[in-house]
């Protein structure tokens, strides 16, 4: 199977990153408010974005069981979402992140509902597991109505610019979906 293959859900499309979509993912990865939950800094530069961006499209045809999407709306790339998968134990671990403009709209709920959906329909995985910063609830809400149970915290699992964060664990089974 192609890694990264297209996926529509009923507002947007999932597809792959283009060094054409460099514009648009600084424009929402240069925002403090985007980057506080993520443990990416915000890029200082064009040529930071173009070349986080072409790593990713590098990786596209060499990396085995790594998928990233562009979650694009009307065209416009509004966010992305990773989901890299452990074969061994039929599992994967997704991340995502959204422009601030479209907070609070539903794309991201819509968009890791259809790539759980990829998941489990078309990679035959068991357990898909995501995780946020306890300090941004708004992404496990995310996960809770796309369908994942929250499992626990993971005390100060990240250390982001010197500082330790403390992680809400969430996952989701192919036998919750029955």
């Amino acid at each position: 199977m192609e890694n990264t293959p297209r996926l529509v859900t009923k507002r947007l499309v999932l597809d792959r990153l283009t060094m054409a979509d460099v514009s648009q993912v600084a424009r929402w990865l240069s925002s403090d408010a985007v980057c506080r939950g993520l443990l990416l800094l915000p890029h200082r530069s064009p040529e930071e974005y173009a070349e986080m961006i072409r790593r990713v499209v590098e990786q596209y045809d060499t990396a085995e069981d790594y998928f990233q999407w562009a979650i694009r709306e009307n065209g416009v790339c509004i966010g992305r979402m990773s989901l890299v998968v452990n074969r061994r134990h039929q599992s994967g671990m997704m991340a995502y992140s959204l422009a601030e403009s479209a907070w609070g709209k539903g794309y991201m709920t819509e968009a890791l509902t259809r790539v759980i959906d990829f998941a489990f329909d078309e990679l035959g995985l068991n357990r898909i597991e995501g995780d946020h910063f306890v300090e941004n609830p708004a992404s496990g809400r995310v996960m809770e109505k796309s369908g994942m149970k929250k499992e626990g915290y993971a005390r100060q699992k990240y250390c982001k610019e010197g500082v330790f964060h403390d992680a809400v664990l969430y996952a989701v089974l192919k036998s919750d979906r029955t």
